[in-house]
């Protein structure tokens, strides 16, 4: 544990942090379903991004975004959900840890919209042609996809989405402000200066030629 961390200062359990802060109301509680009724559903179908959370045994933890298209995620039965998976890093972080771990987290979003919509559940790896061709996109069929069994889903508030402004064009910068990806992947590293072009180059040429 960081030396910056007062431990008489950490909350060490449920009941004390809720002495602290107090409980929620009973609707608050009761706001999940144990499937997407059908106004989740359609937030899904209009959603054209998501986060995945998921974790491995041993507890390591990763979240992942996931885009296409609106309606990109499809909904097999209000119990059950597919998103493809477009080609990528090669990591296969969710897959690795899903298939040790089976519980996963997604968070659907909206743009313009400032609500989202929150699902938890089991997640499993299929290779099932019926069900991937259902996702192909330029007649392109995504070699594996996640399935996710759902045990609870639910609407959140729109506070942090309004509070973050990320809807509002005005809060846009510049892109040359931020660190690229090649920055963030590659500054902890003593990588030559023609290593970094290269790297650049693959990640330009991945974006043009690999979406898909």
């Amino acid at each position: 544990m960081s030396n910056l961390i007062r431990s008489e200062y950490l909350i060490k359990d449920i009941p004390e942090f809720r002495e602290r802060y107090g409980d929620t109301t009973y609707t608050i509680y009761d706001k999940s379903a144990p499937f997407l009724s059908e106004p989740m559903q359609k937030f899904v179908r209009l959603s054209p991004f998501c986060v995945v959370s998921s974790q491995d045994a041993e507890g390591h933890s990763d979240i992942t975004p996931r885009g296409d298209p609106a309606g990109f995620v499809e909904i097999i039965t209000p119990k059950l959900l597919l998103i493809p998976d477009r080609p990528g890093n090669q990591r296969f972080d969710t897959f690795r840890n899903i298939l040790t771990h089976p519980p996963v987290s997604v968070l659907f979003m909206i743009p313009g919209v400032f609500d989202t919509l929150r699902v938890n559940g089991r997640g499993l790896a299929t290779r099932d042609p019926e069900l991937l061709k259902r996702c192909a996109i330029k007649n392109r069929v995504p070699p594996v996809g996640l399935l996710i069994e759902v045990d609870e889903a639910y609407g959140h508030c729109s506070k942090a989405i309004r509070r973050s402004g990320i809807w509002d064009p005005e809060t846009q910068i510049d892109r040359k402000i931020a660190p690229s990806l090649n920055e963030m992947m590659s500054a902890h590293q003593n990588y030559d200066q023609d290593v970094l072009d290269d790297m650049d180059e693959r990640i330009d040429r991945d974006i043009e030629t690999n979406m898909y």
